[in-house]
């Protein structure tokens, strides 16, 4: 796993008929439900997958980044869509973005979206799972609209996993950013500071003894 900052992108409930071609690293993978077409872009190695050009009947300008800290218990991942363009022909595009291996995490986490600026509403979901792209369980999931939407939050307590991204395109669209992140859960974090303040606490004692 890295620890600065990473990217991935995946399909699975959705593309039982491309599964031999679901990526099993992290970057950004991209599947025309039209004609099949899939592209995927690797993270560089400063963890960032872009990818410009054409899938299909798609044109699109997508980036993906992530970022983690706390030696990898609390991720950062953004999804951005610069833009989408449907050929003709064109009728959904599938975005993913997958990053891993996290943990351990106990915290609460927020998944939100900002967009699409012009374009139809936009599905976007987060996914837990065992292993890059897999979607073993759903955070959460909505059907965005602009400006802003914040598709969910709650708990997220895990040894070892990886995230996630979707983005459900139908046809057009512009400006589409979503972005997951985690916020140490503050029942854990005020009793890791009690602990701190205790052993502060015995030193004391032990030093005027």
């Amino acid at each position: 796993m890295k620890t600065t900052v990473l990217g991935t992108v995946l399909a699975v409930a959705g593309l039982a008929q491309v599964a031999s071609a679901v990526p099993s690293s992290a970057g950004l993978y991209l599947v025309d439900t039209a004609t099949g077409a899939t592209a995927f872009a690797a993270d560089n190695m400063n963890g960032i997958a872009t990818f410009n050009g054409t899938v299909g009947d798609y044109t699109v300008n997508i980036s993906a980044t992530g970022t983690t800290i706390a030696g990898g218990s609390s991720p950062s991942l953004d999804l951005d869509v610069a833009n989408a363009t449907a050929g003709t022909g064109a009728t959904t595009l599938q975005v993913y973005y997958s990053d891993g291996a996290f943990g351990p995490t106990a915290s609460q986490f927020s998944l939100a979206t900002t967009g699409p600026a012009s374009g139809g509403p936009i599905t976007t979901s987060a996914y837990l799972g065992s292993t890059f792209f897999s979607q073993t369980t759903t955070l959460a999931s909505s059907v965005d609209v602009y400006p802003f939407t914040v598709n969910g939050t709650g708990p997220l307590n895990s040894s070892s996993y990886y995230l996630t991204l979707e983005d459900l395109i139908t046809g057009t669209e512009v400006s589409v950013d979503t972005h997951f992140s985690t916020v140490p859960d503050g029942g854990a974090t005020m009793m890791l500071m009690g602990m701190a303040l205790s052993g502060v606490g015995l030193l004391r004692k032990k030093f005027a003894a």
